[in-house]
């Protein structure tokens, strides 16, 4: 594999390998890649099994968003072959611990990206839909091709597989929701809108656009008007971050919290698949009463 190759820009992505004039990457043993959050090492274990190992940086239910990198990630990430993690607008802080670095929103189509409704900004939590995972698995494999050619067809092959799990689990997640697929809901942060966007229920308001800057009173009430005029069934929560707003708004409109799971890594949660399936059968069964 030449220097000019692993230089590359593949699909939009930019990965500054030691070809390119970074810090020798690790070569002895299995490639081992670093990450930061549980499902982007759901995302990439599949690919690389059989021939690497990934390790994650942060544990179960914390914040990309607000994480501090320990000198024990520091160490990791040196270990390691690459460091693989979502996006600048989600874990950018990981950009700065390696060269050896690629992001993952990069790999998806533009066609597959989805932007915040009050900036241009896209939206990182890509994730959330199969189907856009699997838009990005072609790239991410000729990525992995890149930094470890020895190991290409097996990045190839596996891709190819979970690209066929994925497609199957799809199918599953759209039975799963038909019943409430026209149930509409409120986001109490801009967290799920890729999956809802795929497979309802319907999202007609989002009560924190910006986590962490809680909303005016003047907000919250226009919001509490939102979810009355447009018969909302439910606000959906993250279970690791705070829900107060979102609790203000559900008690002057009479409406459950449904607290929902984006990064899972924990007992029975701890496979794309099982994370997923998890969020759509929670979603079911908090709004299935509600059906029309």
């Amino acid at each position: 594999m030449s220097a000019l190759r692993t230089c590359v820009l593949v699909g939009g992505s930019l990965l500054l390998l030691a070809a390119c004039g970074g810090t020798e990457a690790p070569s002895e043993g299995p490639p081992r890649y670093v990450t930061t959050i549980p499902p982007f090492e759901m995302i990439l274990a599949p690919i690389v099994e059989g021939r690497g190992t990934v390790d994650v940086l942060l544990a179960p239910g914390s914040s990309p968003h607000t994480y501090d990198p320990t000198p024990s990630n520091v160490r990791a990430v040196a270990n390691g072959r690459a460091l693989v993690y979502g996006a600048e607008q989600l874990d950018g802080w990981a950009a700065d611990l390696s060269t050896r670095r690629l992001a993952l929103l990069d790999l998806v189509p533009p066609t597959a990206q989805r932007a915040f409704e009050d900036t241009e900004t896209v939206d990182p939590h890509f994730w959330t839909d199969p189907q856009v995972v699997i838009s990005l698995l072609p790239v991410l494999a000729d990525t992995l091709c890149a930094i470890d050619a020895e190991g290409c067809s097996t990045y190839q092959a596996n891709a190819d597989s979970f690209a066929t799990a994925l497609t199957t689990l799809d199918a599953r997640l759209r039975t799963i929701l038909q019943p409430i697929r026209d149930t509409p809901v409120l986001l109490a942060q801009p967290f799920f809108r890729y999956f809802l966007h795929q497979y309802g229920p319907p999202l007609v308001g989002v009560v924190e656009p910006r986590p962490g800057a809680e909303p005016t009173p003047r907000q919250l009430q226009a919001m509490v008007q939102v979810a009355e005029t447009s018969g909302a069934r439910g606000i959906l929560t993250q279970q690791h971050l705070s829900a107060r707003a979102a609790q203000a708004v559900a008690e002057s409109a009479t409406l459950p919290l449904v607290p929902l799971d984006p990064l899972g890594g924990t007992e029975g949660r701890e496979t794309y698949a099982e994370l997923m399936l998890y969020n759509a059968r929670v979603l079911r069964d908090s709004l299935f009463q509600f059906a029309p």
